[in-house]
């Protein structure tokens, strides 16, 4: 039996559980960074050179753990079964339709396929994850695997060729009109990258604006932050690393948002501090657009958002927007989009300041 983990938090304590097996981790942060649809080795070549970026490590080093990684799944056929152990965060879900998407490319005769996906425990009032279940938990959870059925391998081999396709406004029209209870966590994963998008008020995703608000009533460290915009989210997915390439992303441009006094490449745990600067709260209050005054580059799954061609969320419509971009004091421009509430096409939803109604789990911290 071969178990397929989410993490290592998973894997130190799935080992003594008792459980009987063997473990591999498979965690690539597929939120993060440029997830195109290409081969299996300029895949992993595109995502180790992001990943150092992020990380500060060596590329070989990375790309060889993804390899690693990759490796130890095709070894399935050395199995009488392979059990995937996920939870119900964006991190989980997107790595969750990955491997549904390869099981649809394999001969699966021979090995039983199963699925271990929870969101919550009995017990623990606010769960953020399997590593922070005891051994033991996690033993109660094994008897309660599922077999991976047909249909859900559909859906998330969809959802992945849709992830990684270059014009996310497909994803979001499927997210609007699809079954997709099999796969129970998977919608509102989604939904959240999509609030990743730059939004239609401010150019802002949701997890820069998160860390904006945090930063109103005066500078604080980088840890502080971390905690405080984790506990805005319905469902903790976000790393420290990731995090503080977003922070970054703030401090760079013509006219950044945040500045910092310390900028290594791993996020600082008991020093430092970010500070919110005129344009960041000009920005926060609706009077800026974060692209207009400092541009975009970045991607979104398959999707690469550039200064001349990008999209924005205004929480139930995703607009493509290509070339014009909004001032500090213009209107924002006239765009087609997707309702993800009706998937009906139409025109751009304007959203004025005081119009900004985007709560979130935790309130503005």
């Amino acid at each position: 039996m071969l178990h397929v983990l989410n993490g290592d938090a998973t894997r130190v304590k799935l080992g003594p559980s008792g459980v009987p097996g063997d473990m591999i981790v498979w965690a690539d942060v597929l939120h993060d960074g440029p997830v195109p649809d290409v081969p299996a080795e300029e895949f992993r070549a595109v995502r180790a050179a992001h990943l150092s970026r992020v990380i500060g490590e060596a590329e070989e080093v990375i790309a060889r753990n993804l390899e690693q990684w990759d490796a130890a799944l095709e070894g399935y056929r050395d199995h009488d079964e392979v059990v995937f152990w996920f939870e119900h965060d964006l991190f989980d879900q997107l790595i969750l339709v990955r491997h549904l998407h390869w099981l649809s490319m394999i001969d699966r005769a021979g090995t039983r396929f199963s699925l271990v996906c929870v969101g919550g425990y009995s017990g623990i009032g606010i769960f953020t994850g399997l590593g922070q279940l005891r051994p033991g938990q996690l033993a109660m959870l094994f008897p309660e695997r599922q077999p991976i059925s047909d249909a859900q391998i559909a859906i998330g081999s969809h959802a992945w060729n849709l992830f990684r396709a270059p014009d996310p406004a497909p994803l979001a029209e499927w997210l609007s009109s699809s079954d997709k209870s099999l796969l129970p966590f998977l919608e509102s994963a989604l939904r959240r990258h999509l609030e990743d998008f730059p939004s239609s008020r401010d150019g802002l995703s949701r997890s820069e604006l998160q860390i904006l608000r945090t930063l109103v009533d005066g500078p604080r460290a980088p840890a502080a932050i971390f905690v405080a915009t984790q506990k805005m989210e319905e469902r903790v997915f976000m790393g420290d690393a990731t995090f503080w390439s977003i922070v970054r992303g703030l401090a760079r441009g013509p006219h950044p948002l945040v500045t910092l006094d310390r900028h290594e490449l791993r996020m600082p745990v008991g020093e430092g501090q970010v500070e919110i600067t005129p344009a960041g709260r000009d920005v926060l209050a609706g009077a800026a657009d974060h692209i207009g005054l400092n541009g975009i580059d970045r991607w979104m799954g398959g999707a690469h958002l550039t200064s001349r061609r990008h999209w924005r969320w205004d929480g139930s419509w995703l607009h493509s927007l290509n070339s014009q971009l909004p001032t500090p004091n213009s209107q924002h421009p006239t765009c087609g989009g997707l309702n993800v509430a009706s998937g009906a096409e139409g025109g751009t939803h304007s959203m004025a300041p005081e119009d900004d109604d985007r709560e979130f789990a935790g309130g503005t911290a």
